[in-house]
């Protein structure tokens, strides 16, 4: 995921505030506080972020503490360490990678561990609960008293 950064915190800057940009942001340096951007957010190999970050795809390749919200993609480099929750639709985590914390996965449609599809707002089934109804509604069983 590279991309021209709007805005760059240079590897020597230190920053206690929040930063908000509809482009996207490059961190190089130490920042504390709320990074929120519309587009894209990277955390740079010698960048410490604390505090929560919103963008709709983020790069960590430095070390990120507090929670993700990346609307649609999260990337961990093998350089990069998340600690937090992180919500988002794609994630991917490197070799090497470190990430301490918990995950949601958001996602329109729900798939449950057969590889069916839930329709949206409808439980997700365990695959031995959907063997389980399959089974016992299956053609054989149609004349045979159900238990």
């Amino acid at each position: 995921m590279e991309t021209q950064a709007d805005t760059i915190i240079g590897a020597d800057v230190n920053v206690k505030g929040n930063l908000k940009n509809k482009g996207s942001i490059q961190i190089n340096g130490t920042v504390e506080g709320e990074i929120k951007s519309d587009e894209n957010i990277t955390v740079g190999e010698t960048a410490t972020v604390t505090g929560p970050i919103s963008a709709k795809n983020v790069l960590v390749s430095g070390k990120a503490n507090g929670t993700i919200d990346a609307s649609d993609k999260l990337e961990i480099d093998p350089t990069g360490s998340v600690e937090g929750e992180i919500k988002t639709k794609t994630l991917i985590v490197r070799e090497g990678a470190v990430f301490n914390g918990n995950c949601v996965m958001a996602s329109e449609n729900k798939v449950d561990s057969s590889g069916i599809e839930a329709k949206k707002d409808e439980p997700v089934k365990d695959a031995k609960e959907e063997k389980k109804e399959q089974i016992k509604t299956s053609f054989w069983d149609k004349g045979k008293k159900q238990e």
